[in-house]
C-alpha cells in the first residue's frame, strides 16, 4: 500500500489525498481534515503550505508537514505513523552484505597480492550493500509507476536524492556512512558499473571517494543539547541550525551546566552541517524518544501481552544457527551469590558448543568468542552460519567481529527481547530438568507451579567449584542425552546429530574478519624468510599452503627485514591456532604465518611428512637463492676511470717547496766505468767460511 508520506528537497510531505475529504478526491484511509475548495483557499493564504505541485500519476500533491496545525500532525502520527521511518525508502531493504565483506577481506591486488585495507574493506562493503538496497528500491519504485501508468521520468532523480539522504539514516541507526556519488549522472554511472562488474566496481585503488560529510558523534550530541538541553526553550529544527552555526562562528557560546565547561567551536570534531542534515537528525531522535515509550513499566510483559509472536521451525542440520546468552545457574556459594556462565547451543542439535564462566560478567563476553572459535577448530567444523544474541554484551562488537561475514555470516542482535533468543527455552528445560535434582537449587521467588517452588528446608550453599563442576556434569550430560526429534534423527544424541549433521552449504571459517578483533598480537621481524612467533621460526604462506615462487618473493620484497604485526589465537592446547601477518602501518592483511618446516635430522628416523617438509623447504630456499642469482647475472663487470682535473696553482705557500715536472721526456744515464781490480779487492774482504760467522 502507497505511503501517505513522501520526503521532498529535504523536507517531509504528506499526500493530499490523504487529508481530502471529497469523496471523489480522497483515499479510503483519509483524514478528513479539508475539503478541496479549503485546500485551494488555503494554499492562496500561504504559499508554502504546498510542498510540491502535482505532477500527474505517481507525482502527487505534497503538503510540508511543518505547515500542518499540530493537531493534523496528531492524527497523520496515530493513524500513518511518525513520518521519520518513511524519509528512508531504503531503509526496508537495507542489510550489510556478507558475501561482499567476505569477497573484500579476501581480496587481493592481482600481480602485487597485496591486501585491501581496513578502511577500504569497510568502505566497499557498505557502498555495495547500499547499492544492494538501491537496486530493489529502483525496481519497487518503477513497478509503483507502472501500475499506475505513470512515467519513469525523473526516477533517477528521486533515487539520487534518496541514496543521498540515506546517510543520516546509516549514520543513525548503524553509525556508518556510505561514499557513494551525490551527483545523479555520476551514481547512476557507478550503479551500472555495479549491476556489469559486481563487487570488484568498487574497487578503485585510489581510496579518494571523500564525498560523503562526516557528522561526528560530538555534533549530534551538541544539537541535542541545545534541541532539549535549554530551561525554559524548545526550540525548532531551524532555531537549533542558527544557533549551532553561531557556534560555529564563535558569535555565541554554550555552557554545560553540570560541568560548567565551555565547548571549544574551533575543536576538530565541530564541523559545518547544512540545515538538512541537522533537521534531520533531530527528527530521528526525536523520533527514538517516541517510539521509546514508558507506557509500560514491564517491557517484556508489554512485548508478551501485545506483539505478535513467530512461529519458527526448528533448523535440521547442525551449524545453521546457534543461539547465544548469559545465566546464572540457581545455586549460591554465599548469600546473594552466584556464577556467571556465558553459553552457545546449537539449534540444529540442541547441543551445548561453548561455555564460559566467572564471578563477574566483566570480561566474560570475549573470553566466549575466543573459545568458541577454538572449540570449534578442534571439533573440525566450520562456524556457524548465523547467530542470535542479546544487545546487552554483544552490540558493541557489531562492527567488528559479529558484522554479518566476518565470523558469521548472519548476526541478529535482539534487544530486550526474551523471546528472541531460543537459547531461553533450553535454559528453562535445563533448569527445571538436570539442575533441579542437585543439592542447592534455587526456586524463582514467584514460581507458578508449586512443584516448582522453594521447599521448607534450610537453604543451603555450594563451593564455586562444586557448582562449576556440577554445571559442567550437567552440560556433558544434555550433550549425550537423545535428540528430542526422535523422528528425524532417530536412535541419534544431541551431540552425534552436531557431529555427523553438519550442514553441507557452510562455508570456511573467516579468519580475516575473526584475527583483528579477538586474536593475540605480537611484533615481529622477517629475517631470511622466517618470522618468529612462541620461540619458533615459521614460514609465510596463503590459504594454509607454503608460499613459493613469485607469490614468496613478492611477500619478502614488502617485509624482509621489516617490523610486522602479527595477529595470532591459540588452540585449546595452547599451540598456534592459526596466524597471520599485518602491516605495522596500515594494518593490511599480507599473508598467514605457517608453522616451521622442520624434519628429523637422521634420514632413518624420517616419515613421509618429514620428506614432504624437506621438499618443501628446499622449494622455499631455492625460490630465494634463485631469485638472488638470476638477479646477480643480469649485473656486468665494469671499469671506472675518473678523468684529472685542471687544478689551479696560482696560489703558493711560502716556504713550501713543490716537486713541478718539467714536462721533457726522460734520458738515459750513462753507465759508471769501473775498475775491475778495484772490485775484487773489496770482494776480497769478506770471507765466506762457515767459521768466521761465529
Amino acid at each position: 500500500m502507497q505511503s501517505a508520506y513522501e520526503h521532498y528537497n529535504n523536507k517531509i510531505g504528506v499526500r493530499l489525498s490523504y487529508l481530502l475529504s471529497d469523496m471523489d478526491r480522497c483515499t479510503d484511509n483519509s483524514l478528513a481534515v479539508m475539503s478541496y475548495t479549503a485546500y485551494k483557499s488555503k494554499v492562496d493564504r500561504c504559499k508554502d503550505f504546498k510542498l510540491r505541485a502535482g505532477l500527474g500519476p505517481g507525482n502527487e500533491v505534497l503538503i510540508a508537514w511543518d505547515r500542518m496545525p499540530d493537531d493534523w500532525q496528531k492524527q497523520c502520527i496515530a493513524r500513518f505513523g511518525n513520518p521519520m521511518p518513511e524519509t528512508s525508502p531504503m531503509g526496508r531493504f537495507f542489510t550489510m552484505d556478507a558475501e561482499a565483506k567476505r569477497y573484500y577481506d579476501q581480496f587481493q591486488f592481482e600481480g602485487s597480492g597485496e591486501y585491501l585495507t581496513p578502511a577500504q574493506k569497510k568502505r566497499y562493503s557498505i557502498n555495495a550493500s547500499v547499492l544492494n538496497a538501491l537496486k530493489a528500491l529502483k525496481i519497487n519504485r518503477e513497478g509503483q509507476r507502472r501500475s499506475k501508468n505513470g512515467s519513469l521520468k525523473g526516477l533517477w532523480r528521486s533515487l539520487t536524492q534518496d541514496t543521498l539522504l540515506f546517510n543520516d539514516y546509516l549514520k543513525s541507526k548503524h553509525n556508518i556512512q556510505h561514499t557513494l556519488p551525490n551527483n545523479q549522472r555520476s551514481l547512476a554511472r557507478r550503479f551500472n558499473a555495479y549491476l556489469k562488474c559486481s563487487y570488484d566496481a568498487l574497487i578503485d585503488g585510489r581510496n579518494n571517494n571523500t564525498n560523503a560529510q562526516v557528522v561526528t558523534p560530538e555534533m549530534i550530541k551538541l544539537w541535542k543539547d541545545i534541541f532539549a538541553g535549554q530551561k525554559n526553550h524548545k526550540p525548532t529544527y531551524f532555531e537549533v541550525s542558527v544557533k549551532y552555526n553561531q557556534f560555529l562562528a564563535g558569535q555565541a557560546d554554550i555552557i554545560n551546566n553540570l560541568t560548567g565547561e565551555v565547548y571549544d567551536h574551533t575543536a576538530e570534531c565541530y564541523r559545518a552541517a547544512s540545515e538538512g542534515t541537522v533537521y534531520s537528525y533531530q527528527e530521528l531522535w526525536e523520533n527514538r524518544a517516541v517510539t521509546h515509550s514508558l507506557r509500560s513499566g514491564d517491557r517484556q510483559k508489554f512485548k508478551g501481552i501485545y506483539e505478535p509472536y513467530h512461529k519458527l521451525k526448528q533448523p535440521e542440520f547442525a551449524g545453521s544457527i546457534i543461539s547465544v546468552d548469559d545465566r546464572q545457574p540457581p545455586f549460591e556459594y554465599a548469600p546473594g551469590k552466584r556464577m556467571w556462565f556465558y553459553n552457545a547451543i546449537d539449534l540444529g542439535s540442541e547441543a551445548f558448543t561453548c561455555w564460559v564462566y566467572g564471578e563477574t560478567k566483566e570480561g566474560i563476553i570475549l573470553d566466549f568468542y575466543k573459545q568458541l572459535v577454538k572449540n570449534y577448530a578442534e571439533f573440525k567444523v566450520p562456524m556457524p552460519h548465523e547467530l542470535e544474541g542479546e544487545a546487552s554484551l554483544n552490540s558493541s562488537f557489531t562492527s567488528t567481529f559479529l558484522e554479518n561475514g566476518a565470523m558469521f555470516q548472519r548476526v541478529r542482535i535482539e534487544a530486550n527481547n526474551a523471546r528472541g533468543k531460543k537459547i531461553e527455552s533450553f535454559y528453562k528445560k535445563l533448569r527445571y530438568g538436570l539442575e533441579k535434582l542437585r543439592m542447592g537449587w534455587l526456586a524463582r521467588p514467584f514460581a507458578l507451579a508449586e512443584s516448582n517452588q522453594a521447599h521448607n528446608g534450610k537453604k543451603e550453599y555450594l563451593t564455586k567449584r562444586e557448582i562449576i563442576e556440577g554445571c559442567l556434569i550437567d552440560i556433558q550430560t544434555w550433550n549425550n542425552s537423545l535428540h528430542s526429534d526422535q523422528e528425524l534423527h532417530p536412535g541419534m544424541t544431541r551431540w552425534d546429530v552436531f557431529m555427523d549433521k553438519q550442514h553441507p552449504n557452510l562455508v570456511a571459517t573467516n579468519w580475516a574478519g575473526i584475527l583483528p578483533h579477538l586474536g593475540e598480537s605480537q611484533k615481529s621481524t622477517m629475517k631470511a624468510g622466517r618470522i618468529e612467533l612462541q620461540g619458533k621460526h615459521r614460514v609465510v604462506g596463503f590459504d594454509g599452503k607454503v608460499a613459493l615462487g613469485e607469490t614468496l618473493i613478492a611477500v619478502m620484497k614488502r617485509i624482509e627485514g621489516q617490523r610486522v604485526m602479527i595477529k595470532w589465537m591459540e588452540d585449546n592446547d595452547g599451540d598456534v591456532l592459526k596466524s597471520f601477518v599485518y602491516d605495522l602501518k596500515d594494518g593490511s592483511l599480507i599473508c598467514e604465518l605457517l608453522s616451521d618446516l622442520e624434519y628429523s635430522r637422521a634420514t632413518l628416523e624420517q616419515t613421509d611428512s618429514d620428506l614432504e617438509n624437506r621438499t618443501l623447504t628446499s622449494a622455499y630456499a631455492a625460490t630465494v637463492q634463485g631469485y638472488i642469482r638470476r638477479n646477480a647475472a643480469e649485473i656486468e663487470r665494469i671499469t671506472i676511470i675518473d678523468r684529472p682535473q685542471p687544478v689551479s696553482t696560482r696560489f703558493k705557500m711560502p716556504g713550501v717547496k713543490r716537486y713541478i715536472p718539467n714536462g721533457e721526456p726522460a734520458g738515459a744515464l750513462e753507465v759508471a766505468q769501473v775498475d775491475d781490480v778495484e772490485v775484487m779487492e773489496k770482494k776480497a774482504t769478506y770471507r765466506l767460511d762457515t767459521a768466521s760467522r761465529f
